[in-house]
């Protein structure tokens, strides 16, 4: 597979939610997706959402005549959202994962296109090593996404595909969230830990997961490649 076939140059700042099958709390962003993942099968499922506040996509052209190098223009990926299914056969960091991506269909063609690039880690940046993790991709959906933040937690959605919802786990202090921060994790340095609201779940590709109570988390991200 060609890297970084559309020479993209690209930038996203927002919001990471992820929910799987592990117990509270998943032992990725400690190991960083070294350890076998503490779920009863030793398997990692899980739903991922990435809902963009700001972002951008720039094309740019990839000849060799110093001449004729230009733009090939910007795409704003402002306001977008992107789901992903994965399926993964033991720790997070030894590959060998399916995954399905979900594309919001507000997107352009063009920025549809970027996004398919930027999250099947052709890109580089933070989401590069996917494309040495993914052994099976299943493909590209374009849909209604939606994100929002509850009183308890947050949501990403998409009609009959997606129904995930997740809420942050108490702290000793009334009212404030648990969190783990300085981390060398690759989604970024502070997440806050969650879990899986009730019916937390998602039916596509013949897999129907219900992450109800499973380990969950929230963070902020800055993200930009190559």
């Amino acid at each position: 597979m060609t890297v970084n076939p559309l020479n993209l140059h690209w930038e996203i700042k927002g919001n990471f939610l992820l929910n799987c099958n592990c117990d509270v709390f998943c032992n990725c962003p400690m190991s960083l997706g070294r350890a076998v993942p503490n779920s009863p099968n030793g398997k990692c499922f899980s739903w991922w959402g990435i809902n963009i506040e700001e972002g951008y996509a720039e094309e740019k052209w990839s000849g060799f005549n110093p001449i004729k190098r230009e733009s090939k223009g910007i795409m704003d990926l402002s306001g977008l959202n992107v789901a992903i299914l994965l399926e993964v056969p033991g720790p997070l960091g030894s590959g060998g994962w399916t995954a399905g991506l979900y594309i919001d269909e507000k997107a352009s063609d063009d920025a549809a296109d970027a996004l398919a690039v930027i999250f099947s880690g052709q890109a580089g940046g933070q989401t590069g090593w996917f494309r040495h993790m993914i052994a099976n991709f299943l493909g590209v959906k374009r849909c209604s996404i939606s994100y929002k933040e509850t009183d308890d937690g947050w949501s990403f959605t998409i009609p009959e595909i997606l129904d995930g919802r997740i809420e942050h786990e108490p702290g000793k202090e009334r009212g404030e969230v648990v969190k783990v921060s300085n981390l060398k994790y690759w989604v970024a340095p502070e997440i806050i830990v969650c879990k899986g609201s009730k019916r937390s779940r998602i039916r596509d590709h013949g897999r129907n997961w219900d992450f109800t109570g499973g380990s969950a988390e929230y963070c902020a991200v800055d993200w930009a490649g190559p």
